[in-house]
């Protein structure tokens, strides 16, 4: 769909190349993107949320919001996406590695490892005489095989995992041993007072501040927050008592009024019926609440101690006269994250007894301190992604599109900026804004500077459009439509056509009323899977599904000692039972 574009587009650019090159900035700009993990769309301060974001709030009112940027709502792909300017599939990034069905690795988009010669961001600009450096997260494909030493970045010191404890090593996911970090590609240990916001700011003002200062930088500070578990220093936490006893169902009809209130949607936006999974805050005990609450406020510790860390980068780089001449992107990789730590019934007992042996605190009092596992949950997710439909892991509005706010040399000062925007379009935007030449065909994105840049007000004309896949879980845009499909659990496989300029809370699907275009979008969706080489799943099959089978596989090879000698133990009770029954049933002596 986007190869049909390329003549509208080069209409637009050529009509716009006179003020994009007018706007641009006189020197070649520091770059320095920052990505939130699982931040829900009114997740920032400027974006309506409850959290403190004052740093980030400051740089929203002197460049952009974004109000329709998307991104993928799995991380791995949305972060090969960011990286390289492509799709995931055209770079093999197809899913995650803990999502992918084990036959797929054949397939070119599934093959979790790149060629050598897969040039990312940092291959170009660092080409182009750039800095460039990361911190963070990183986190694509196969763990150790995609480090991004290898893919032209000067140094770097990176997690390659989905997650992982922010004080420590320590996994979250059941079966794993543990997290790997790599400095400039070699495996090390963190330091004994490791708190990764503030660690991983750290080491950027060092690289920084040891790099060739004549030469600019690109800076990707890629930040564990607020990722699974979230962690946050007490003080932090304790900021917000009080802030969220209102509960979910409350909070989540104030973000959606908030957002229409900012400009961020429609006046006549619809909030969509939480899921039926979800419960009702009311139906909660006392106790219940006060705990869900303490969760949600460890979230908001979280994101507050990130934006200060951010702050204090932004302050050494005004402190160094840097800062006048760096671009700021901080956005995020998918939608909130649903997933829960805490269970009911039987499950609630296997977690208690996983908890144990892992050494976890899960305690009310540790919530978000070492050893803690704490998640928000599907309730607190749907109030991080409102106004929209679910989050994480779904192509429904919630998952994908998520905050972008952008400042900087040849950014013009305007607000909330409603023109679509996709995770592909940062790297030929970035380039554009460094002034390297590149070919726009090796993109699947395209450049939306002279938008940022006010020259433009938009990068797609109303017949273009682009497309999203990851493990079944699907979305294709033009203009003002959406066709969308979700796998369970959520979802149900089933396609759906929404007018998301006057329903972007996917209430009403079109589908019945507008069967033309319909079939057209769903064409156009075929053409952009065949163009980037997504393979359907099939019947029954669902990214939850595949999930689960890795977790159970990983969790029985770890953990089949303390199986082992359960059963033994269990055989052993049984035993002394019986024995002691068949002597309770033998005759006594007179």
């Amino acid at each position: 769909m986007k190869t049909v574009g390329k003549l509208a587009f080069l209409a637009i650019s050529l009509a716009t190349s006179g003020a994009a090159l007018a706007a641009a900035p006189p020197a070649r700009p520091n770059i320095l993107v920052v990505l939130f993990d699982d931040v829900g769309f009114t997740d920032f301060g400027a974006y309506g949320s409850t959290s403190r974001t004052p740093n980030i709030d400051r740089l929203a009112r002197r460049g952009a919001m974004l109000s329709r940027y998307y991104t993928s709502p799995f991380c791995g792909p949305s972060r090969a996406m960011l990286m390289t300017g492509m799709d995931n599939h055209q770079t093999g990034m197809g899913t995650l590695v803990e999502t992918l069905k084990p036959e797929l690795r054949s397939s070119p988009g599934y093959t979790m490892t790149w060629q050598r010669s897969q040039k990312t961001i940092g291959t170009l600009l660092s080409g182009a005489g750039y800095r460039t450096y990361v911190t963070g997260k990183w986190g694509i494909g196969e763990t150790g095989a995609n480090l991004p030493n290898a893919f032209g970045f000067d140094r770097s010191y990176v997690m390659d995992a989905t997650g992982g404890s922010n004080y420590d090593r320590k996994p979250y996911l059941p079966g794993y041993d543990r997290v790997h970090w790599y400095e400039d590609g070699k495996p090390i240990e963190l330091p004994a007072d490791f708190y990764s916001s503030r660690s991983l700011v750290d080491k950027m003002i060092g690289y920084i501040d040891q790099g060739d200062a004549k030469r600019p930088f690109f800076a990707y500070l890629a930040l564990q927050a607020v990722h699974i578990p979230v962690q946050a220093p007490k003080a932090y936490v304790d900021a917000y008592n009080g802030r969220f006893d209102a509960g979910w169902d409350r909070m989540r009809q104030q973000r959606h009024e908030r957002a229409i209130a900012l400009g961020l949607v429609p006046p006549g936006t619809r909030l969509p019926p939480a899921p039926a999974a979800h419960r009702a805050w009311d139906s909660l005990s006392a106790e219940e609440k006060a705990h869900a609450a303490r969760k949600m406020q460890v979230n908001a510790g979280m994101m507050e101690a990130a934006d200060a860390h951010i702050g204090r980068l932004l302050k050494h780089l005004e402190d160094t006269g840097q800062l006048d001449n760096t671009i700021v992107i901080v956005t995020s990789d998918n939608g909130p994250e649903s997933a829960e730590t805490e269970f009911a019934g039987l499950a609630g007992v296997a977690a208690g007894a996983l908890n144990l042996v892992e050494g976890f605190d899960t305690s009310p009092g540790n919530l978000g301190q070492p050893n803690s596992l704490t998640a928000i949950g599907p309730e607190w997710a749907s109030v991080s992604a409102a106004p929209f439909n679910l989050y994480k892991f779904y192509a429904s509005e919630g998952g994908l599109r998520v905050p972008l706010v952008v400042a900087g040399p040849g950014i013009a000062a305007r607000g909330i900026l409603p023109a679509p925007v996709h995770v592909t379009d940062l790297v030929p935007t970035l380039l554009a804004a460094a002034g390297v030449d590149y070919d726009p065909a090796s993109f699947y994105g395209r450049s939306v500077f002279p938008v940022l840049a006010g020259a433009s007000a938009t990068a797609y004309a109303p017949n273009e459009g682009f497309g999203f896949e990851v493990s079944g879980n699907a979305a294709l845009f033009r203009g003002q439509w959406k066709i969308t499909r979700n796998f369970p659990p959520r979802g149900d496989s089933q396609w759906r056509l929404f007018d998301i300029s006057a329903d972007p809370g996917e209430t009403i699907d079109l589908s019945r009323q507008q069967p033309q275009l319909f079939k057209r979008m769903l064409a156009d969706y075929e053409a952009y899977a065949k163009q980037v080489g997504v393979v359907e799943l099939a019947p029954g099959d669902s990214a939850v599904k595949e999930l689960t089978a890795k977790l159970m596989s990983k969790a029985l090879h770890k953990y089949w000692p303390y199986l082992l000698g359960l059963g033994i133990g269990l055989i052993a009770m049984l035993y002394l039972l019986l024995r002691l029954a068949r002597y309770s049933r033998q005759p006594r002596a007179a």
